[in-house]
């Protein structure tokens, strides 16, 4: 029933005028929102993804980083503005999956004020230590941590991140306790990381590669079910031991729900057609992202099931953040 009641934001159909903007659309700049700070994950691929658009339409994209509130600021000035296209949201989990379990009052409602595009990305989340830890494995960490219940750290970009989250049910699988040290940020985290003030982190495999390429981050395992296809020696969670975690980092873009229909159709065929060059294809799978683009319904059912999994999670950890 969630899903339907978030799928009939984009399918009621639209008369004439509509189909009239979309053909004039875009007609004037167009502003990507970025929840998080730049330097990460979603700040790469919204400037990757809007310079494609930048080109195809002869207009100006711009990547407005609203940072705070665990995303929660930049989603809500996308599901406030004026729904014509030419304010968009690059979402991750947190903005429509895992908020709304999270907090007893955000300021937006995930299934109604929005409309799923199409999802861009999904990209593994990755553990990761500084080289001098003494772990080479997961099951080293699990056995470093046990005998040092609480004395390790974990960093991630905030509190009720996919990354947090996912640090909570590793902790709740491999009966682990770790400390978690929560970011404004993945871009902020990783020098601390780098640095040896905090011991290890969890980040998508997209914000971290070049850090691990380079030596000054060491990766022990993926969270997703199959190995990365940019990192394919790296084991999963599953593999390593630890049987049921699935998680991810996604990102793709989501408009305000009143978005006449032609124009989101509009901005999905040129988000996907933008996914198909072979440069942007190659810059986001190099870095360890899977290049997606479905289509609205697609979309919507994803995040649905998102939203499933992660309510599961964080009632079982009895994490809130209100």
């Amino acid at each position: 029933m969630r899903f339907f009641r978030f799928a009939a934001v984009f399918t009621v159909a639209l008369a004439g005028p509509g189909a009239a903007h979309a053909q004039a659309y875009p007609s004037k700049p167009v502003r990507i929102v970025v929840p998080y700070s730049p330097g990460g994950g979603t700040d790469i691929v919204a400037r990757a993804v809007g310079q494609k658009l930048a080109d195809k339409w002869h207009q100006s994209v711009i990547v407005d980083n609203r940072v705070g509130a665990n995303g929660m600021i930049g989603a809500e000035a996308v599901a406030k503005a004026v729904a014509d296209g030419y304010t968009l949201l690059m979402s991750t989990p947190a903005e429509v999956s895992t908020n709304p379990h999270l907090y007893a009052n955000i300021p937006y409602n995930a299934e109604r004020d929005f409309a799923p595009v199409t999802l861009i990305t999904v990209t593994p989340l990755v553990v990761a230590v500084n080289p001098g830890v003494p772990a080479k494995t997961i099951q080293e960490l699990i056995a470093l941590a046990k005998e040092r219940p609480g004395s390790m750290g974990f960093a991630t970009p905030g509190a009720g991140s996919t990354q947090h989250l996912t640090g909570e049910m590793l902790m709740m699988s491999a009966g682990i306790k770790l400390v978690h040290v929560p970011y404004k940020g993945a871009g902020q985290s990783i020098p601390d990381v780098i640095g040896g003030q905090v011991p290890m982190g969890i980040y998508g495999v997209l914000t971290i590669s070049q850090h691990a390429k380079a030596g000054r981050l060491r990766m022990l395992a993926v969270t997703t079910l199959k190995r990365s296809s940019a990192y394919p020696d790296l084991p999963t969670l599953t593999e390593s031991g630890i049987s049921g975690l699935d998680t991810s980092l996604w990102f793709g873009l989501i408009a305000p729900a009143a978005t006449p229909k032609p124009v989101i159709g509009r901005i999905h065929d040129d988000v996907v057609a933008a996914l198909k060059l072979p440069d942007l294809r190659e810059r986001i799978a190099s870095q360890g992202g899977d290049v997606v683009g479905n289509t609205p319904e697609e979309f919507a059912a994803f995040i649905a099931a998102e939203s499933a999994k992660y309510a599961e999670a964080i009632k079982r950890a009895s994490v809130k953040l209100d």
